[in-house]
This record gives C-alpha cells, structure tokens and sequence, in this order.
C-alpha cells in the first residue's frame, strides 16, 4: 500500500432544482445546434463547489447567461450571517469567478436564495498549503482504463519527477472513483494523488466536433470551470503544474524534467504530435509502449502548457491550450506525444489500429527510447537496424538492449 496520499476530495456544488422554472438561455443560434445539443448543455448548475479560501468563499461556475438575477437580486447566508453586498463577480470565457470577499474565518454552510429557490452547500477547505511548492501533473478524465491512468503517472513520476497528482473525473461511468483510488494505492506509485469528482456536463463541443459546420466553442463550461477551481482550492502556489490528457506523453530534450526547464519562467507552450494506432506487437495490449509510430502526412495537435502558477496573477485565466493574454516561453524539442490507441472514442472514432504504410509512418525515436527506458519489460524490441535512426539513438538504444 502507498505511503502518500491518495483521497477522494468533498465538492459542494450549487445547483438549480429539476422543478424550479430557472435554465440558463443558451449562447448558441438554433441552427448551429447539433441534436444532442440540449442533452449536453448545462442548464442548471450554478457553481461548481463551494470552498472557503485565503478570507473568500469561492462559489464560481459557468457563465450565467439569463440567471443573472441569481447574483444580482440573490442573498448569500454564511452560518446565518448575510454577506450578499461582498459578492464579487468576474466574467472570463465560458465560466465565472465568485468570490464573498471579507470573511475572516471559515464557514460550515452557504445559503444561496432567490426567489423561490433557497440552496444549501456545505463550505470546503483549501489544499493551497498541501500543493505549495509540489510538481503537479493534472488533467481531466472520464472513462479512461486503469492500466492507462497508471502508465500516465508512472511516466510522468519518472521522467518528470512530479510529486503529486490531481485528476479530476468527469461523470465516469465504467467505475467509481473508490474503484480507482483501491487500485492506484495498491500500486504503490508513491506520489500524492488527489481524486476530484467532476461529475458535470461537459458541454456541447464546438467546430467540427460539433456535429454541425463552424459551430463556435460557447457551450462547453465544466473544462474551463475546472481550470479555476483548480487554480484557487489547490494549484495557486504550486512550483509547477502539468496540463496533459491521459493520452498524452511530455517529451523534452535531453532527457531533461519539464520542470528544469521551466526554470523562473512564468510557463512553456509547446505542440504535440500524434502517435499513430499502429501496434510495434499486434499480440500485445493498448498500451502506451506498444505505440510509437508518428505520420508524415500529419500536422500537430494543439498547444498545451506547464506554468508556475506563483509566478502568474492569479485573475489571469489558465485555458486548455493558453494562459489567456500571457506570452508562454517555447523550447525547441519540447513536445507531447498524443496518443491515437489510448483513448475510448469520446469525441471520435481514432482507436481502432490502422496498417503500417512504411512510405509515410516512421518510429518517433524519443518516444520508442523512453518508454522502452520506463517500460523495459513491456517495450516490444524492434528491428533498429531497419529504422534510419539517428546514431545518437542508436548508441542509447543499444546499451538498452544488451
């Protein structure tokens, strides 16, 4: 069994009753709508967790969009004392900032009334103290395999050096986050892990995973949501924090730790490029190791990053690809390999294998030495006479195999 922390953690939302005649209006015009769009778009949730932080209560949740006078002609009650004149209010893109300003100490429970509407939350603690100054890998999951969830820590722990992770679930429903948390402590990963029940809906996606031409990214809040909450309940004085999907592998040069490079600056932006569904052993599992092969035909993925949050004001908003307005230092070598295989369909069908076109697929050679470095036993030995790889690779690969 681990000696580190591995716990669920308590949120509180706050969320408008199924009988209660309160939606929020959605941003987006009809005919761009796919028909899944009502079943996707959140209509009732106000905020997503109530907790108590630094002489604030944080409440924040999606953008209110037509529930406006829940703030404006709502009351906010702590422990049965009114503190609706402290509540302040920032917009950013697809959520919302909540704080109750000049609380001097931590409250048991939250009334919020409007109308005929009257919600209670219990008041969380922060982990601010528990995260300072810890490398942090984090991400938002759903669904994702174990044995996955286990290789992602595990690369991140030993190339990276990351001393704690913070995984927020997304409305799972192949296993409950106590199954999870039996089987990361009986794997002995020895980092801090911290289980975040995120059970919201996601929203509708935009662009071309929308379901209908150019639709614009309005209506997916429960991500960009997350990002603040994380932010304020456990990040904020983080000495770094990595933003990366479970299928998603940081590859630096030199075998360097993404945090060494972060060094003093403020963050690092960096592309990724796929890993192709093509097996190095079609006998053997949905791994990562079992994956290497990258596509010329292919152009990057999106951005992600790795900041140190004490080194950022903390009203700047963190994004899935970007810090919003800030300039993030790129290194030339720094990349995330993004893994086609290990991923359950969610936005599209990508897993199912594909065949090897040796005029296009070529083995990324970084990320076949290091997982066969982590993941020696499991690595498929390939032919590396037969790659073209450079001969810096070559040597390392060599004294692997002897």
């Amino acid at each position: 069994m681990s000696k580190h922390t591995i716990e669920i953690v308590k949120i509180s939302p706050c969320i408008i009753p199924d009988d209660k005649p309160y939606n929020r209006t959605s941003p987006r015009e009809i005919h761009l709508q796919s028909e899944d769009y009502h079943e996707k778009f959140d209509y009732k949730t106000l905020s997503f967790d109530t907790f108590f932080s630094e002489d604030k209560v944080i409440l924040s949740g999606p953008p209110l969009y037509g529930l406006e006078n829940f703030i404006e002609k709502g009351s906010f009650q702590l422990d049965n004392h009114d503190y609706s004149k402290n509540l302040s209010v920032r917009q950013l893109d697809r959520t919302q900032c909540n704080h109750i300003t000049k609380v001097e100490k931590k409250p048991h429970e939250l009334i919020w009334k409007y109308a005929d509407v009257s919600i209670k939350s219990d008041v969380n603690d922060s982990f601010l103290n528990k995260f300072r100054g810890k490398k942090v890998l984090f991400t938002l999951s759903k669904n994702n395999k174990f044995e996955w969830i286990y290789d992602w820590i595990v690369f991140y722990k030993n190339y990276h050096n990351i001393d704690t992770v913070l995984f927020y679930d997304n409305n799972s429903n192949n296993y409950s986050l106590d199954e999870l948390k039996i089987y990361l402590d009986n794997k002995e990963l020895n980092v801090d892990i911290y289980l975040v029940p995120w059970n919201f809906k996601y929203g509708p996606q935009g662009g071309i995973h929308s379901g209908t031409v150019k639709a614009p990214w309005d209506s997916d809040f429960c991500q960009y949501g997350m990002f603040e909450h994380a932010k304020y309940r456990f990040l904020k004085y983080a000495s770094g924090v990595i933003n990366a999907d479970i299928d998603e592998l940081v590859i630096t040069p030199n075998e360097k730790s993404i945090f060494e490079l972060l060094g003093s600056s403020k963050g690092l932006l960096y592309p990724g490029y796929w890993i192709q569904s093509i097996p190095l052993d079609k006998d053997k599992e949905t791994r990562f190791f079992n994956y290497a092969y990258r596509s010329k035909t292919d152009k990057h993925s999106d951005n992600k990053w790795c900041i140190n949050p004490s080194k950022l004001d903390d009203n700047t908003q963190w994004k899935v690809h970007s810090i919003r307005k800030t300039n993030l230092k790129s290194i030339k070598g720094i990349y995330y390999a993004h893994f086609k295989a290990i991923n359950y369909n969610w936005k599209t069908q990508r897993i199912n294998n594909i065949t090897l076109n040796e005029t296009i697929h070529y083995i990324d050679n970084n990320v076949y030495y290091y997982l066969n470095k982590l993941f020696p036993n499991n690595t498929p030995k390939i032919n590396i006479s037969t790659k073209k790889a450079p001969t810096s690779f070559l040597e390392k690969l060599k004294k692997i195999f002897k």
